[in-house]
């Protein structure tokens, strides 16, 4: 009689806890954002497996069959089950985690926290496709420190670091929330200004060449650091112009503002230039 009451109370728990990892995987299915397939057929298998659990007791109840090493087992996997489930949710929790800041580091640059290149690109083709859709302007600006080489030479790549991430924050106080600001290149930087005219662009541009130039960037030995940059402007307009994939669009205003910036370099530096 022990021996059959043994076996009852094993089988119950195992149900109870076959139950419970099914509900613990479903409720990882909810949580779960990356791995939400693999969880949800990992719920849909331990709620099947209920029913293997419920058989042995549907037996036990209609004809009194009972077997006490198969209730063991029964219990056993089931126990294991759940605190495998523990474990399987550990892994892709953590997992999510890690892959959010592959995905976070893979959008913003690393030491200046503006936007990585690839990011700055992607965002930039989004919204020259908004700008065909509602066909306004949108304008590109390119920035570069004057001279940056000469402030590593003599502070140091460490002190070029932190004139690089005080400048980023510099250009962004001036900057407003649609606009897309971004690191492409060593010392450079990319701009896009929706909705912005050739006029306005040029404020903007103004307005961040003026501010970089008045404040100091870094600080050396008591001494402030100062910079100047000087800024290419090129504005896209869909009604002036015929093309209508962005990826071309892209790449041309990127080298028109790019040549706007040089020549702004080769006419004495500090300063903003049109394209035209």
């Amino acid at each position: 009689m022990f021996t059959k009451y043994c076996a009852l109370f094993f089988y119950i728990l195992a149900v109870g806890a076959q139950c419970f990892a099914a509900a613990y995987a479903i409720n990882l299915f909810f949580q779960s954002k990356s791995y939400r397939l693999a969880s949800g057929l990992l719920a849909v298998a331990f709620a099947l497996m209920v029913g293997r659990r419920l058989s042995p007791l549907i037996h036990f109840y209609n004809d009194g069959h009972f077997n006490l090493f198969d209730a063991f087992l029964a219990l056993s996997i089931s126990a294991l089950i759940v605190f495998g489930s523990f474990e399987i949710k550990k892994i892709i929790l953590e997992l999510e985690k890690k892959n959010f800041l592959l995905d976070s580091a893979a959008k913003v640059d690393f030491l200046t926290h503006a936007l990585s290149r690839s990011e700055t690109f992607a965002r930039a083709k989004l919204e020259i496709e908004r700008s065909l859709r509602s066909q306004e302007p949108a304008a590109f600006l390119m920035l570069d420190i004057d001279h940056f080489k000469k402030i590593n030479d003599q502070y140091g790549h460490p002190l070029g670091d932190v004139v690089l991430v005080n400048l980023v924050k510099h250009c962004q106080e001036e900057l407003r929330v649609i606009d897309i600001f971004g690191r492409v290149g060593g010392e450079e930087f990319f701009v896009i200004l929706p909705g912005n005219s050739i006029d306005l662009a040029h404020e903007v541009a103004e307005r961040l060449r003026k501010k970089a130039a008045s404040l100091p960037c870094a600080v050396v030995d008591g001494k402030e650091v100062f910079i100047t940059i000087s800024i290419g402007v090129a504005c896209y307009s869909p009604q002036s112009h015929g093309e209508t994939k962005a990826d071309i669009v892209l790449r041309a205003f990127y080298a028109k503002a790019d040549e706007a910036m040089y020549r702004a370099k080769t006419r004495g530096r500090n300063r903003t230039e049109l394209w035209s």
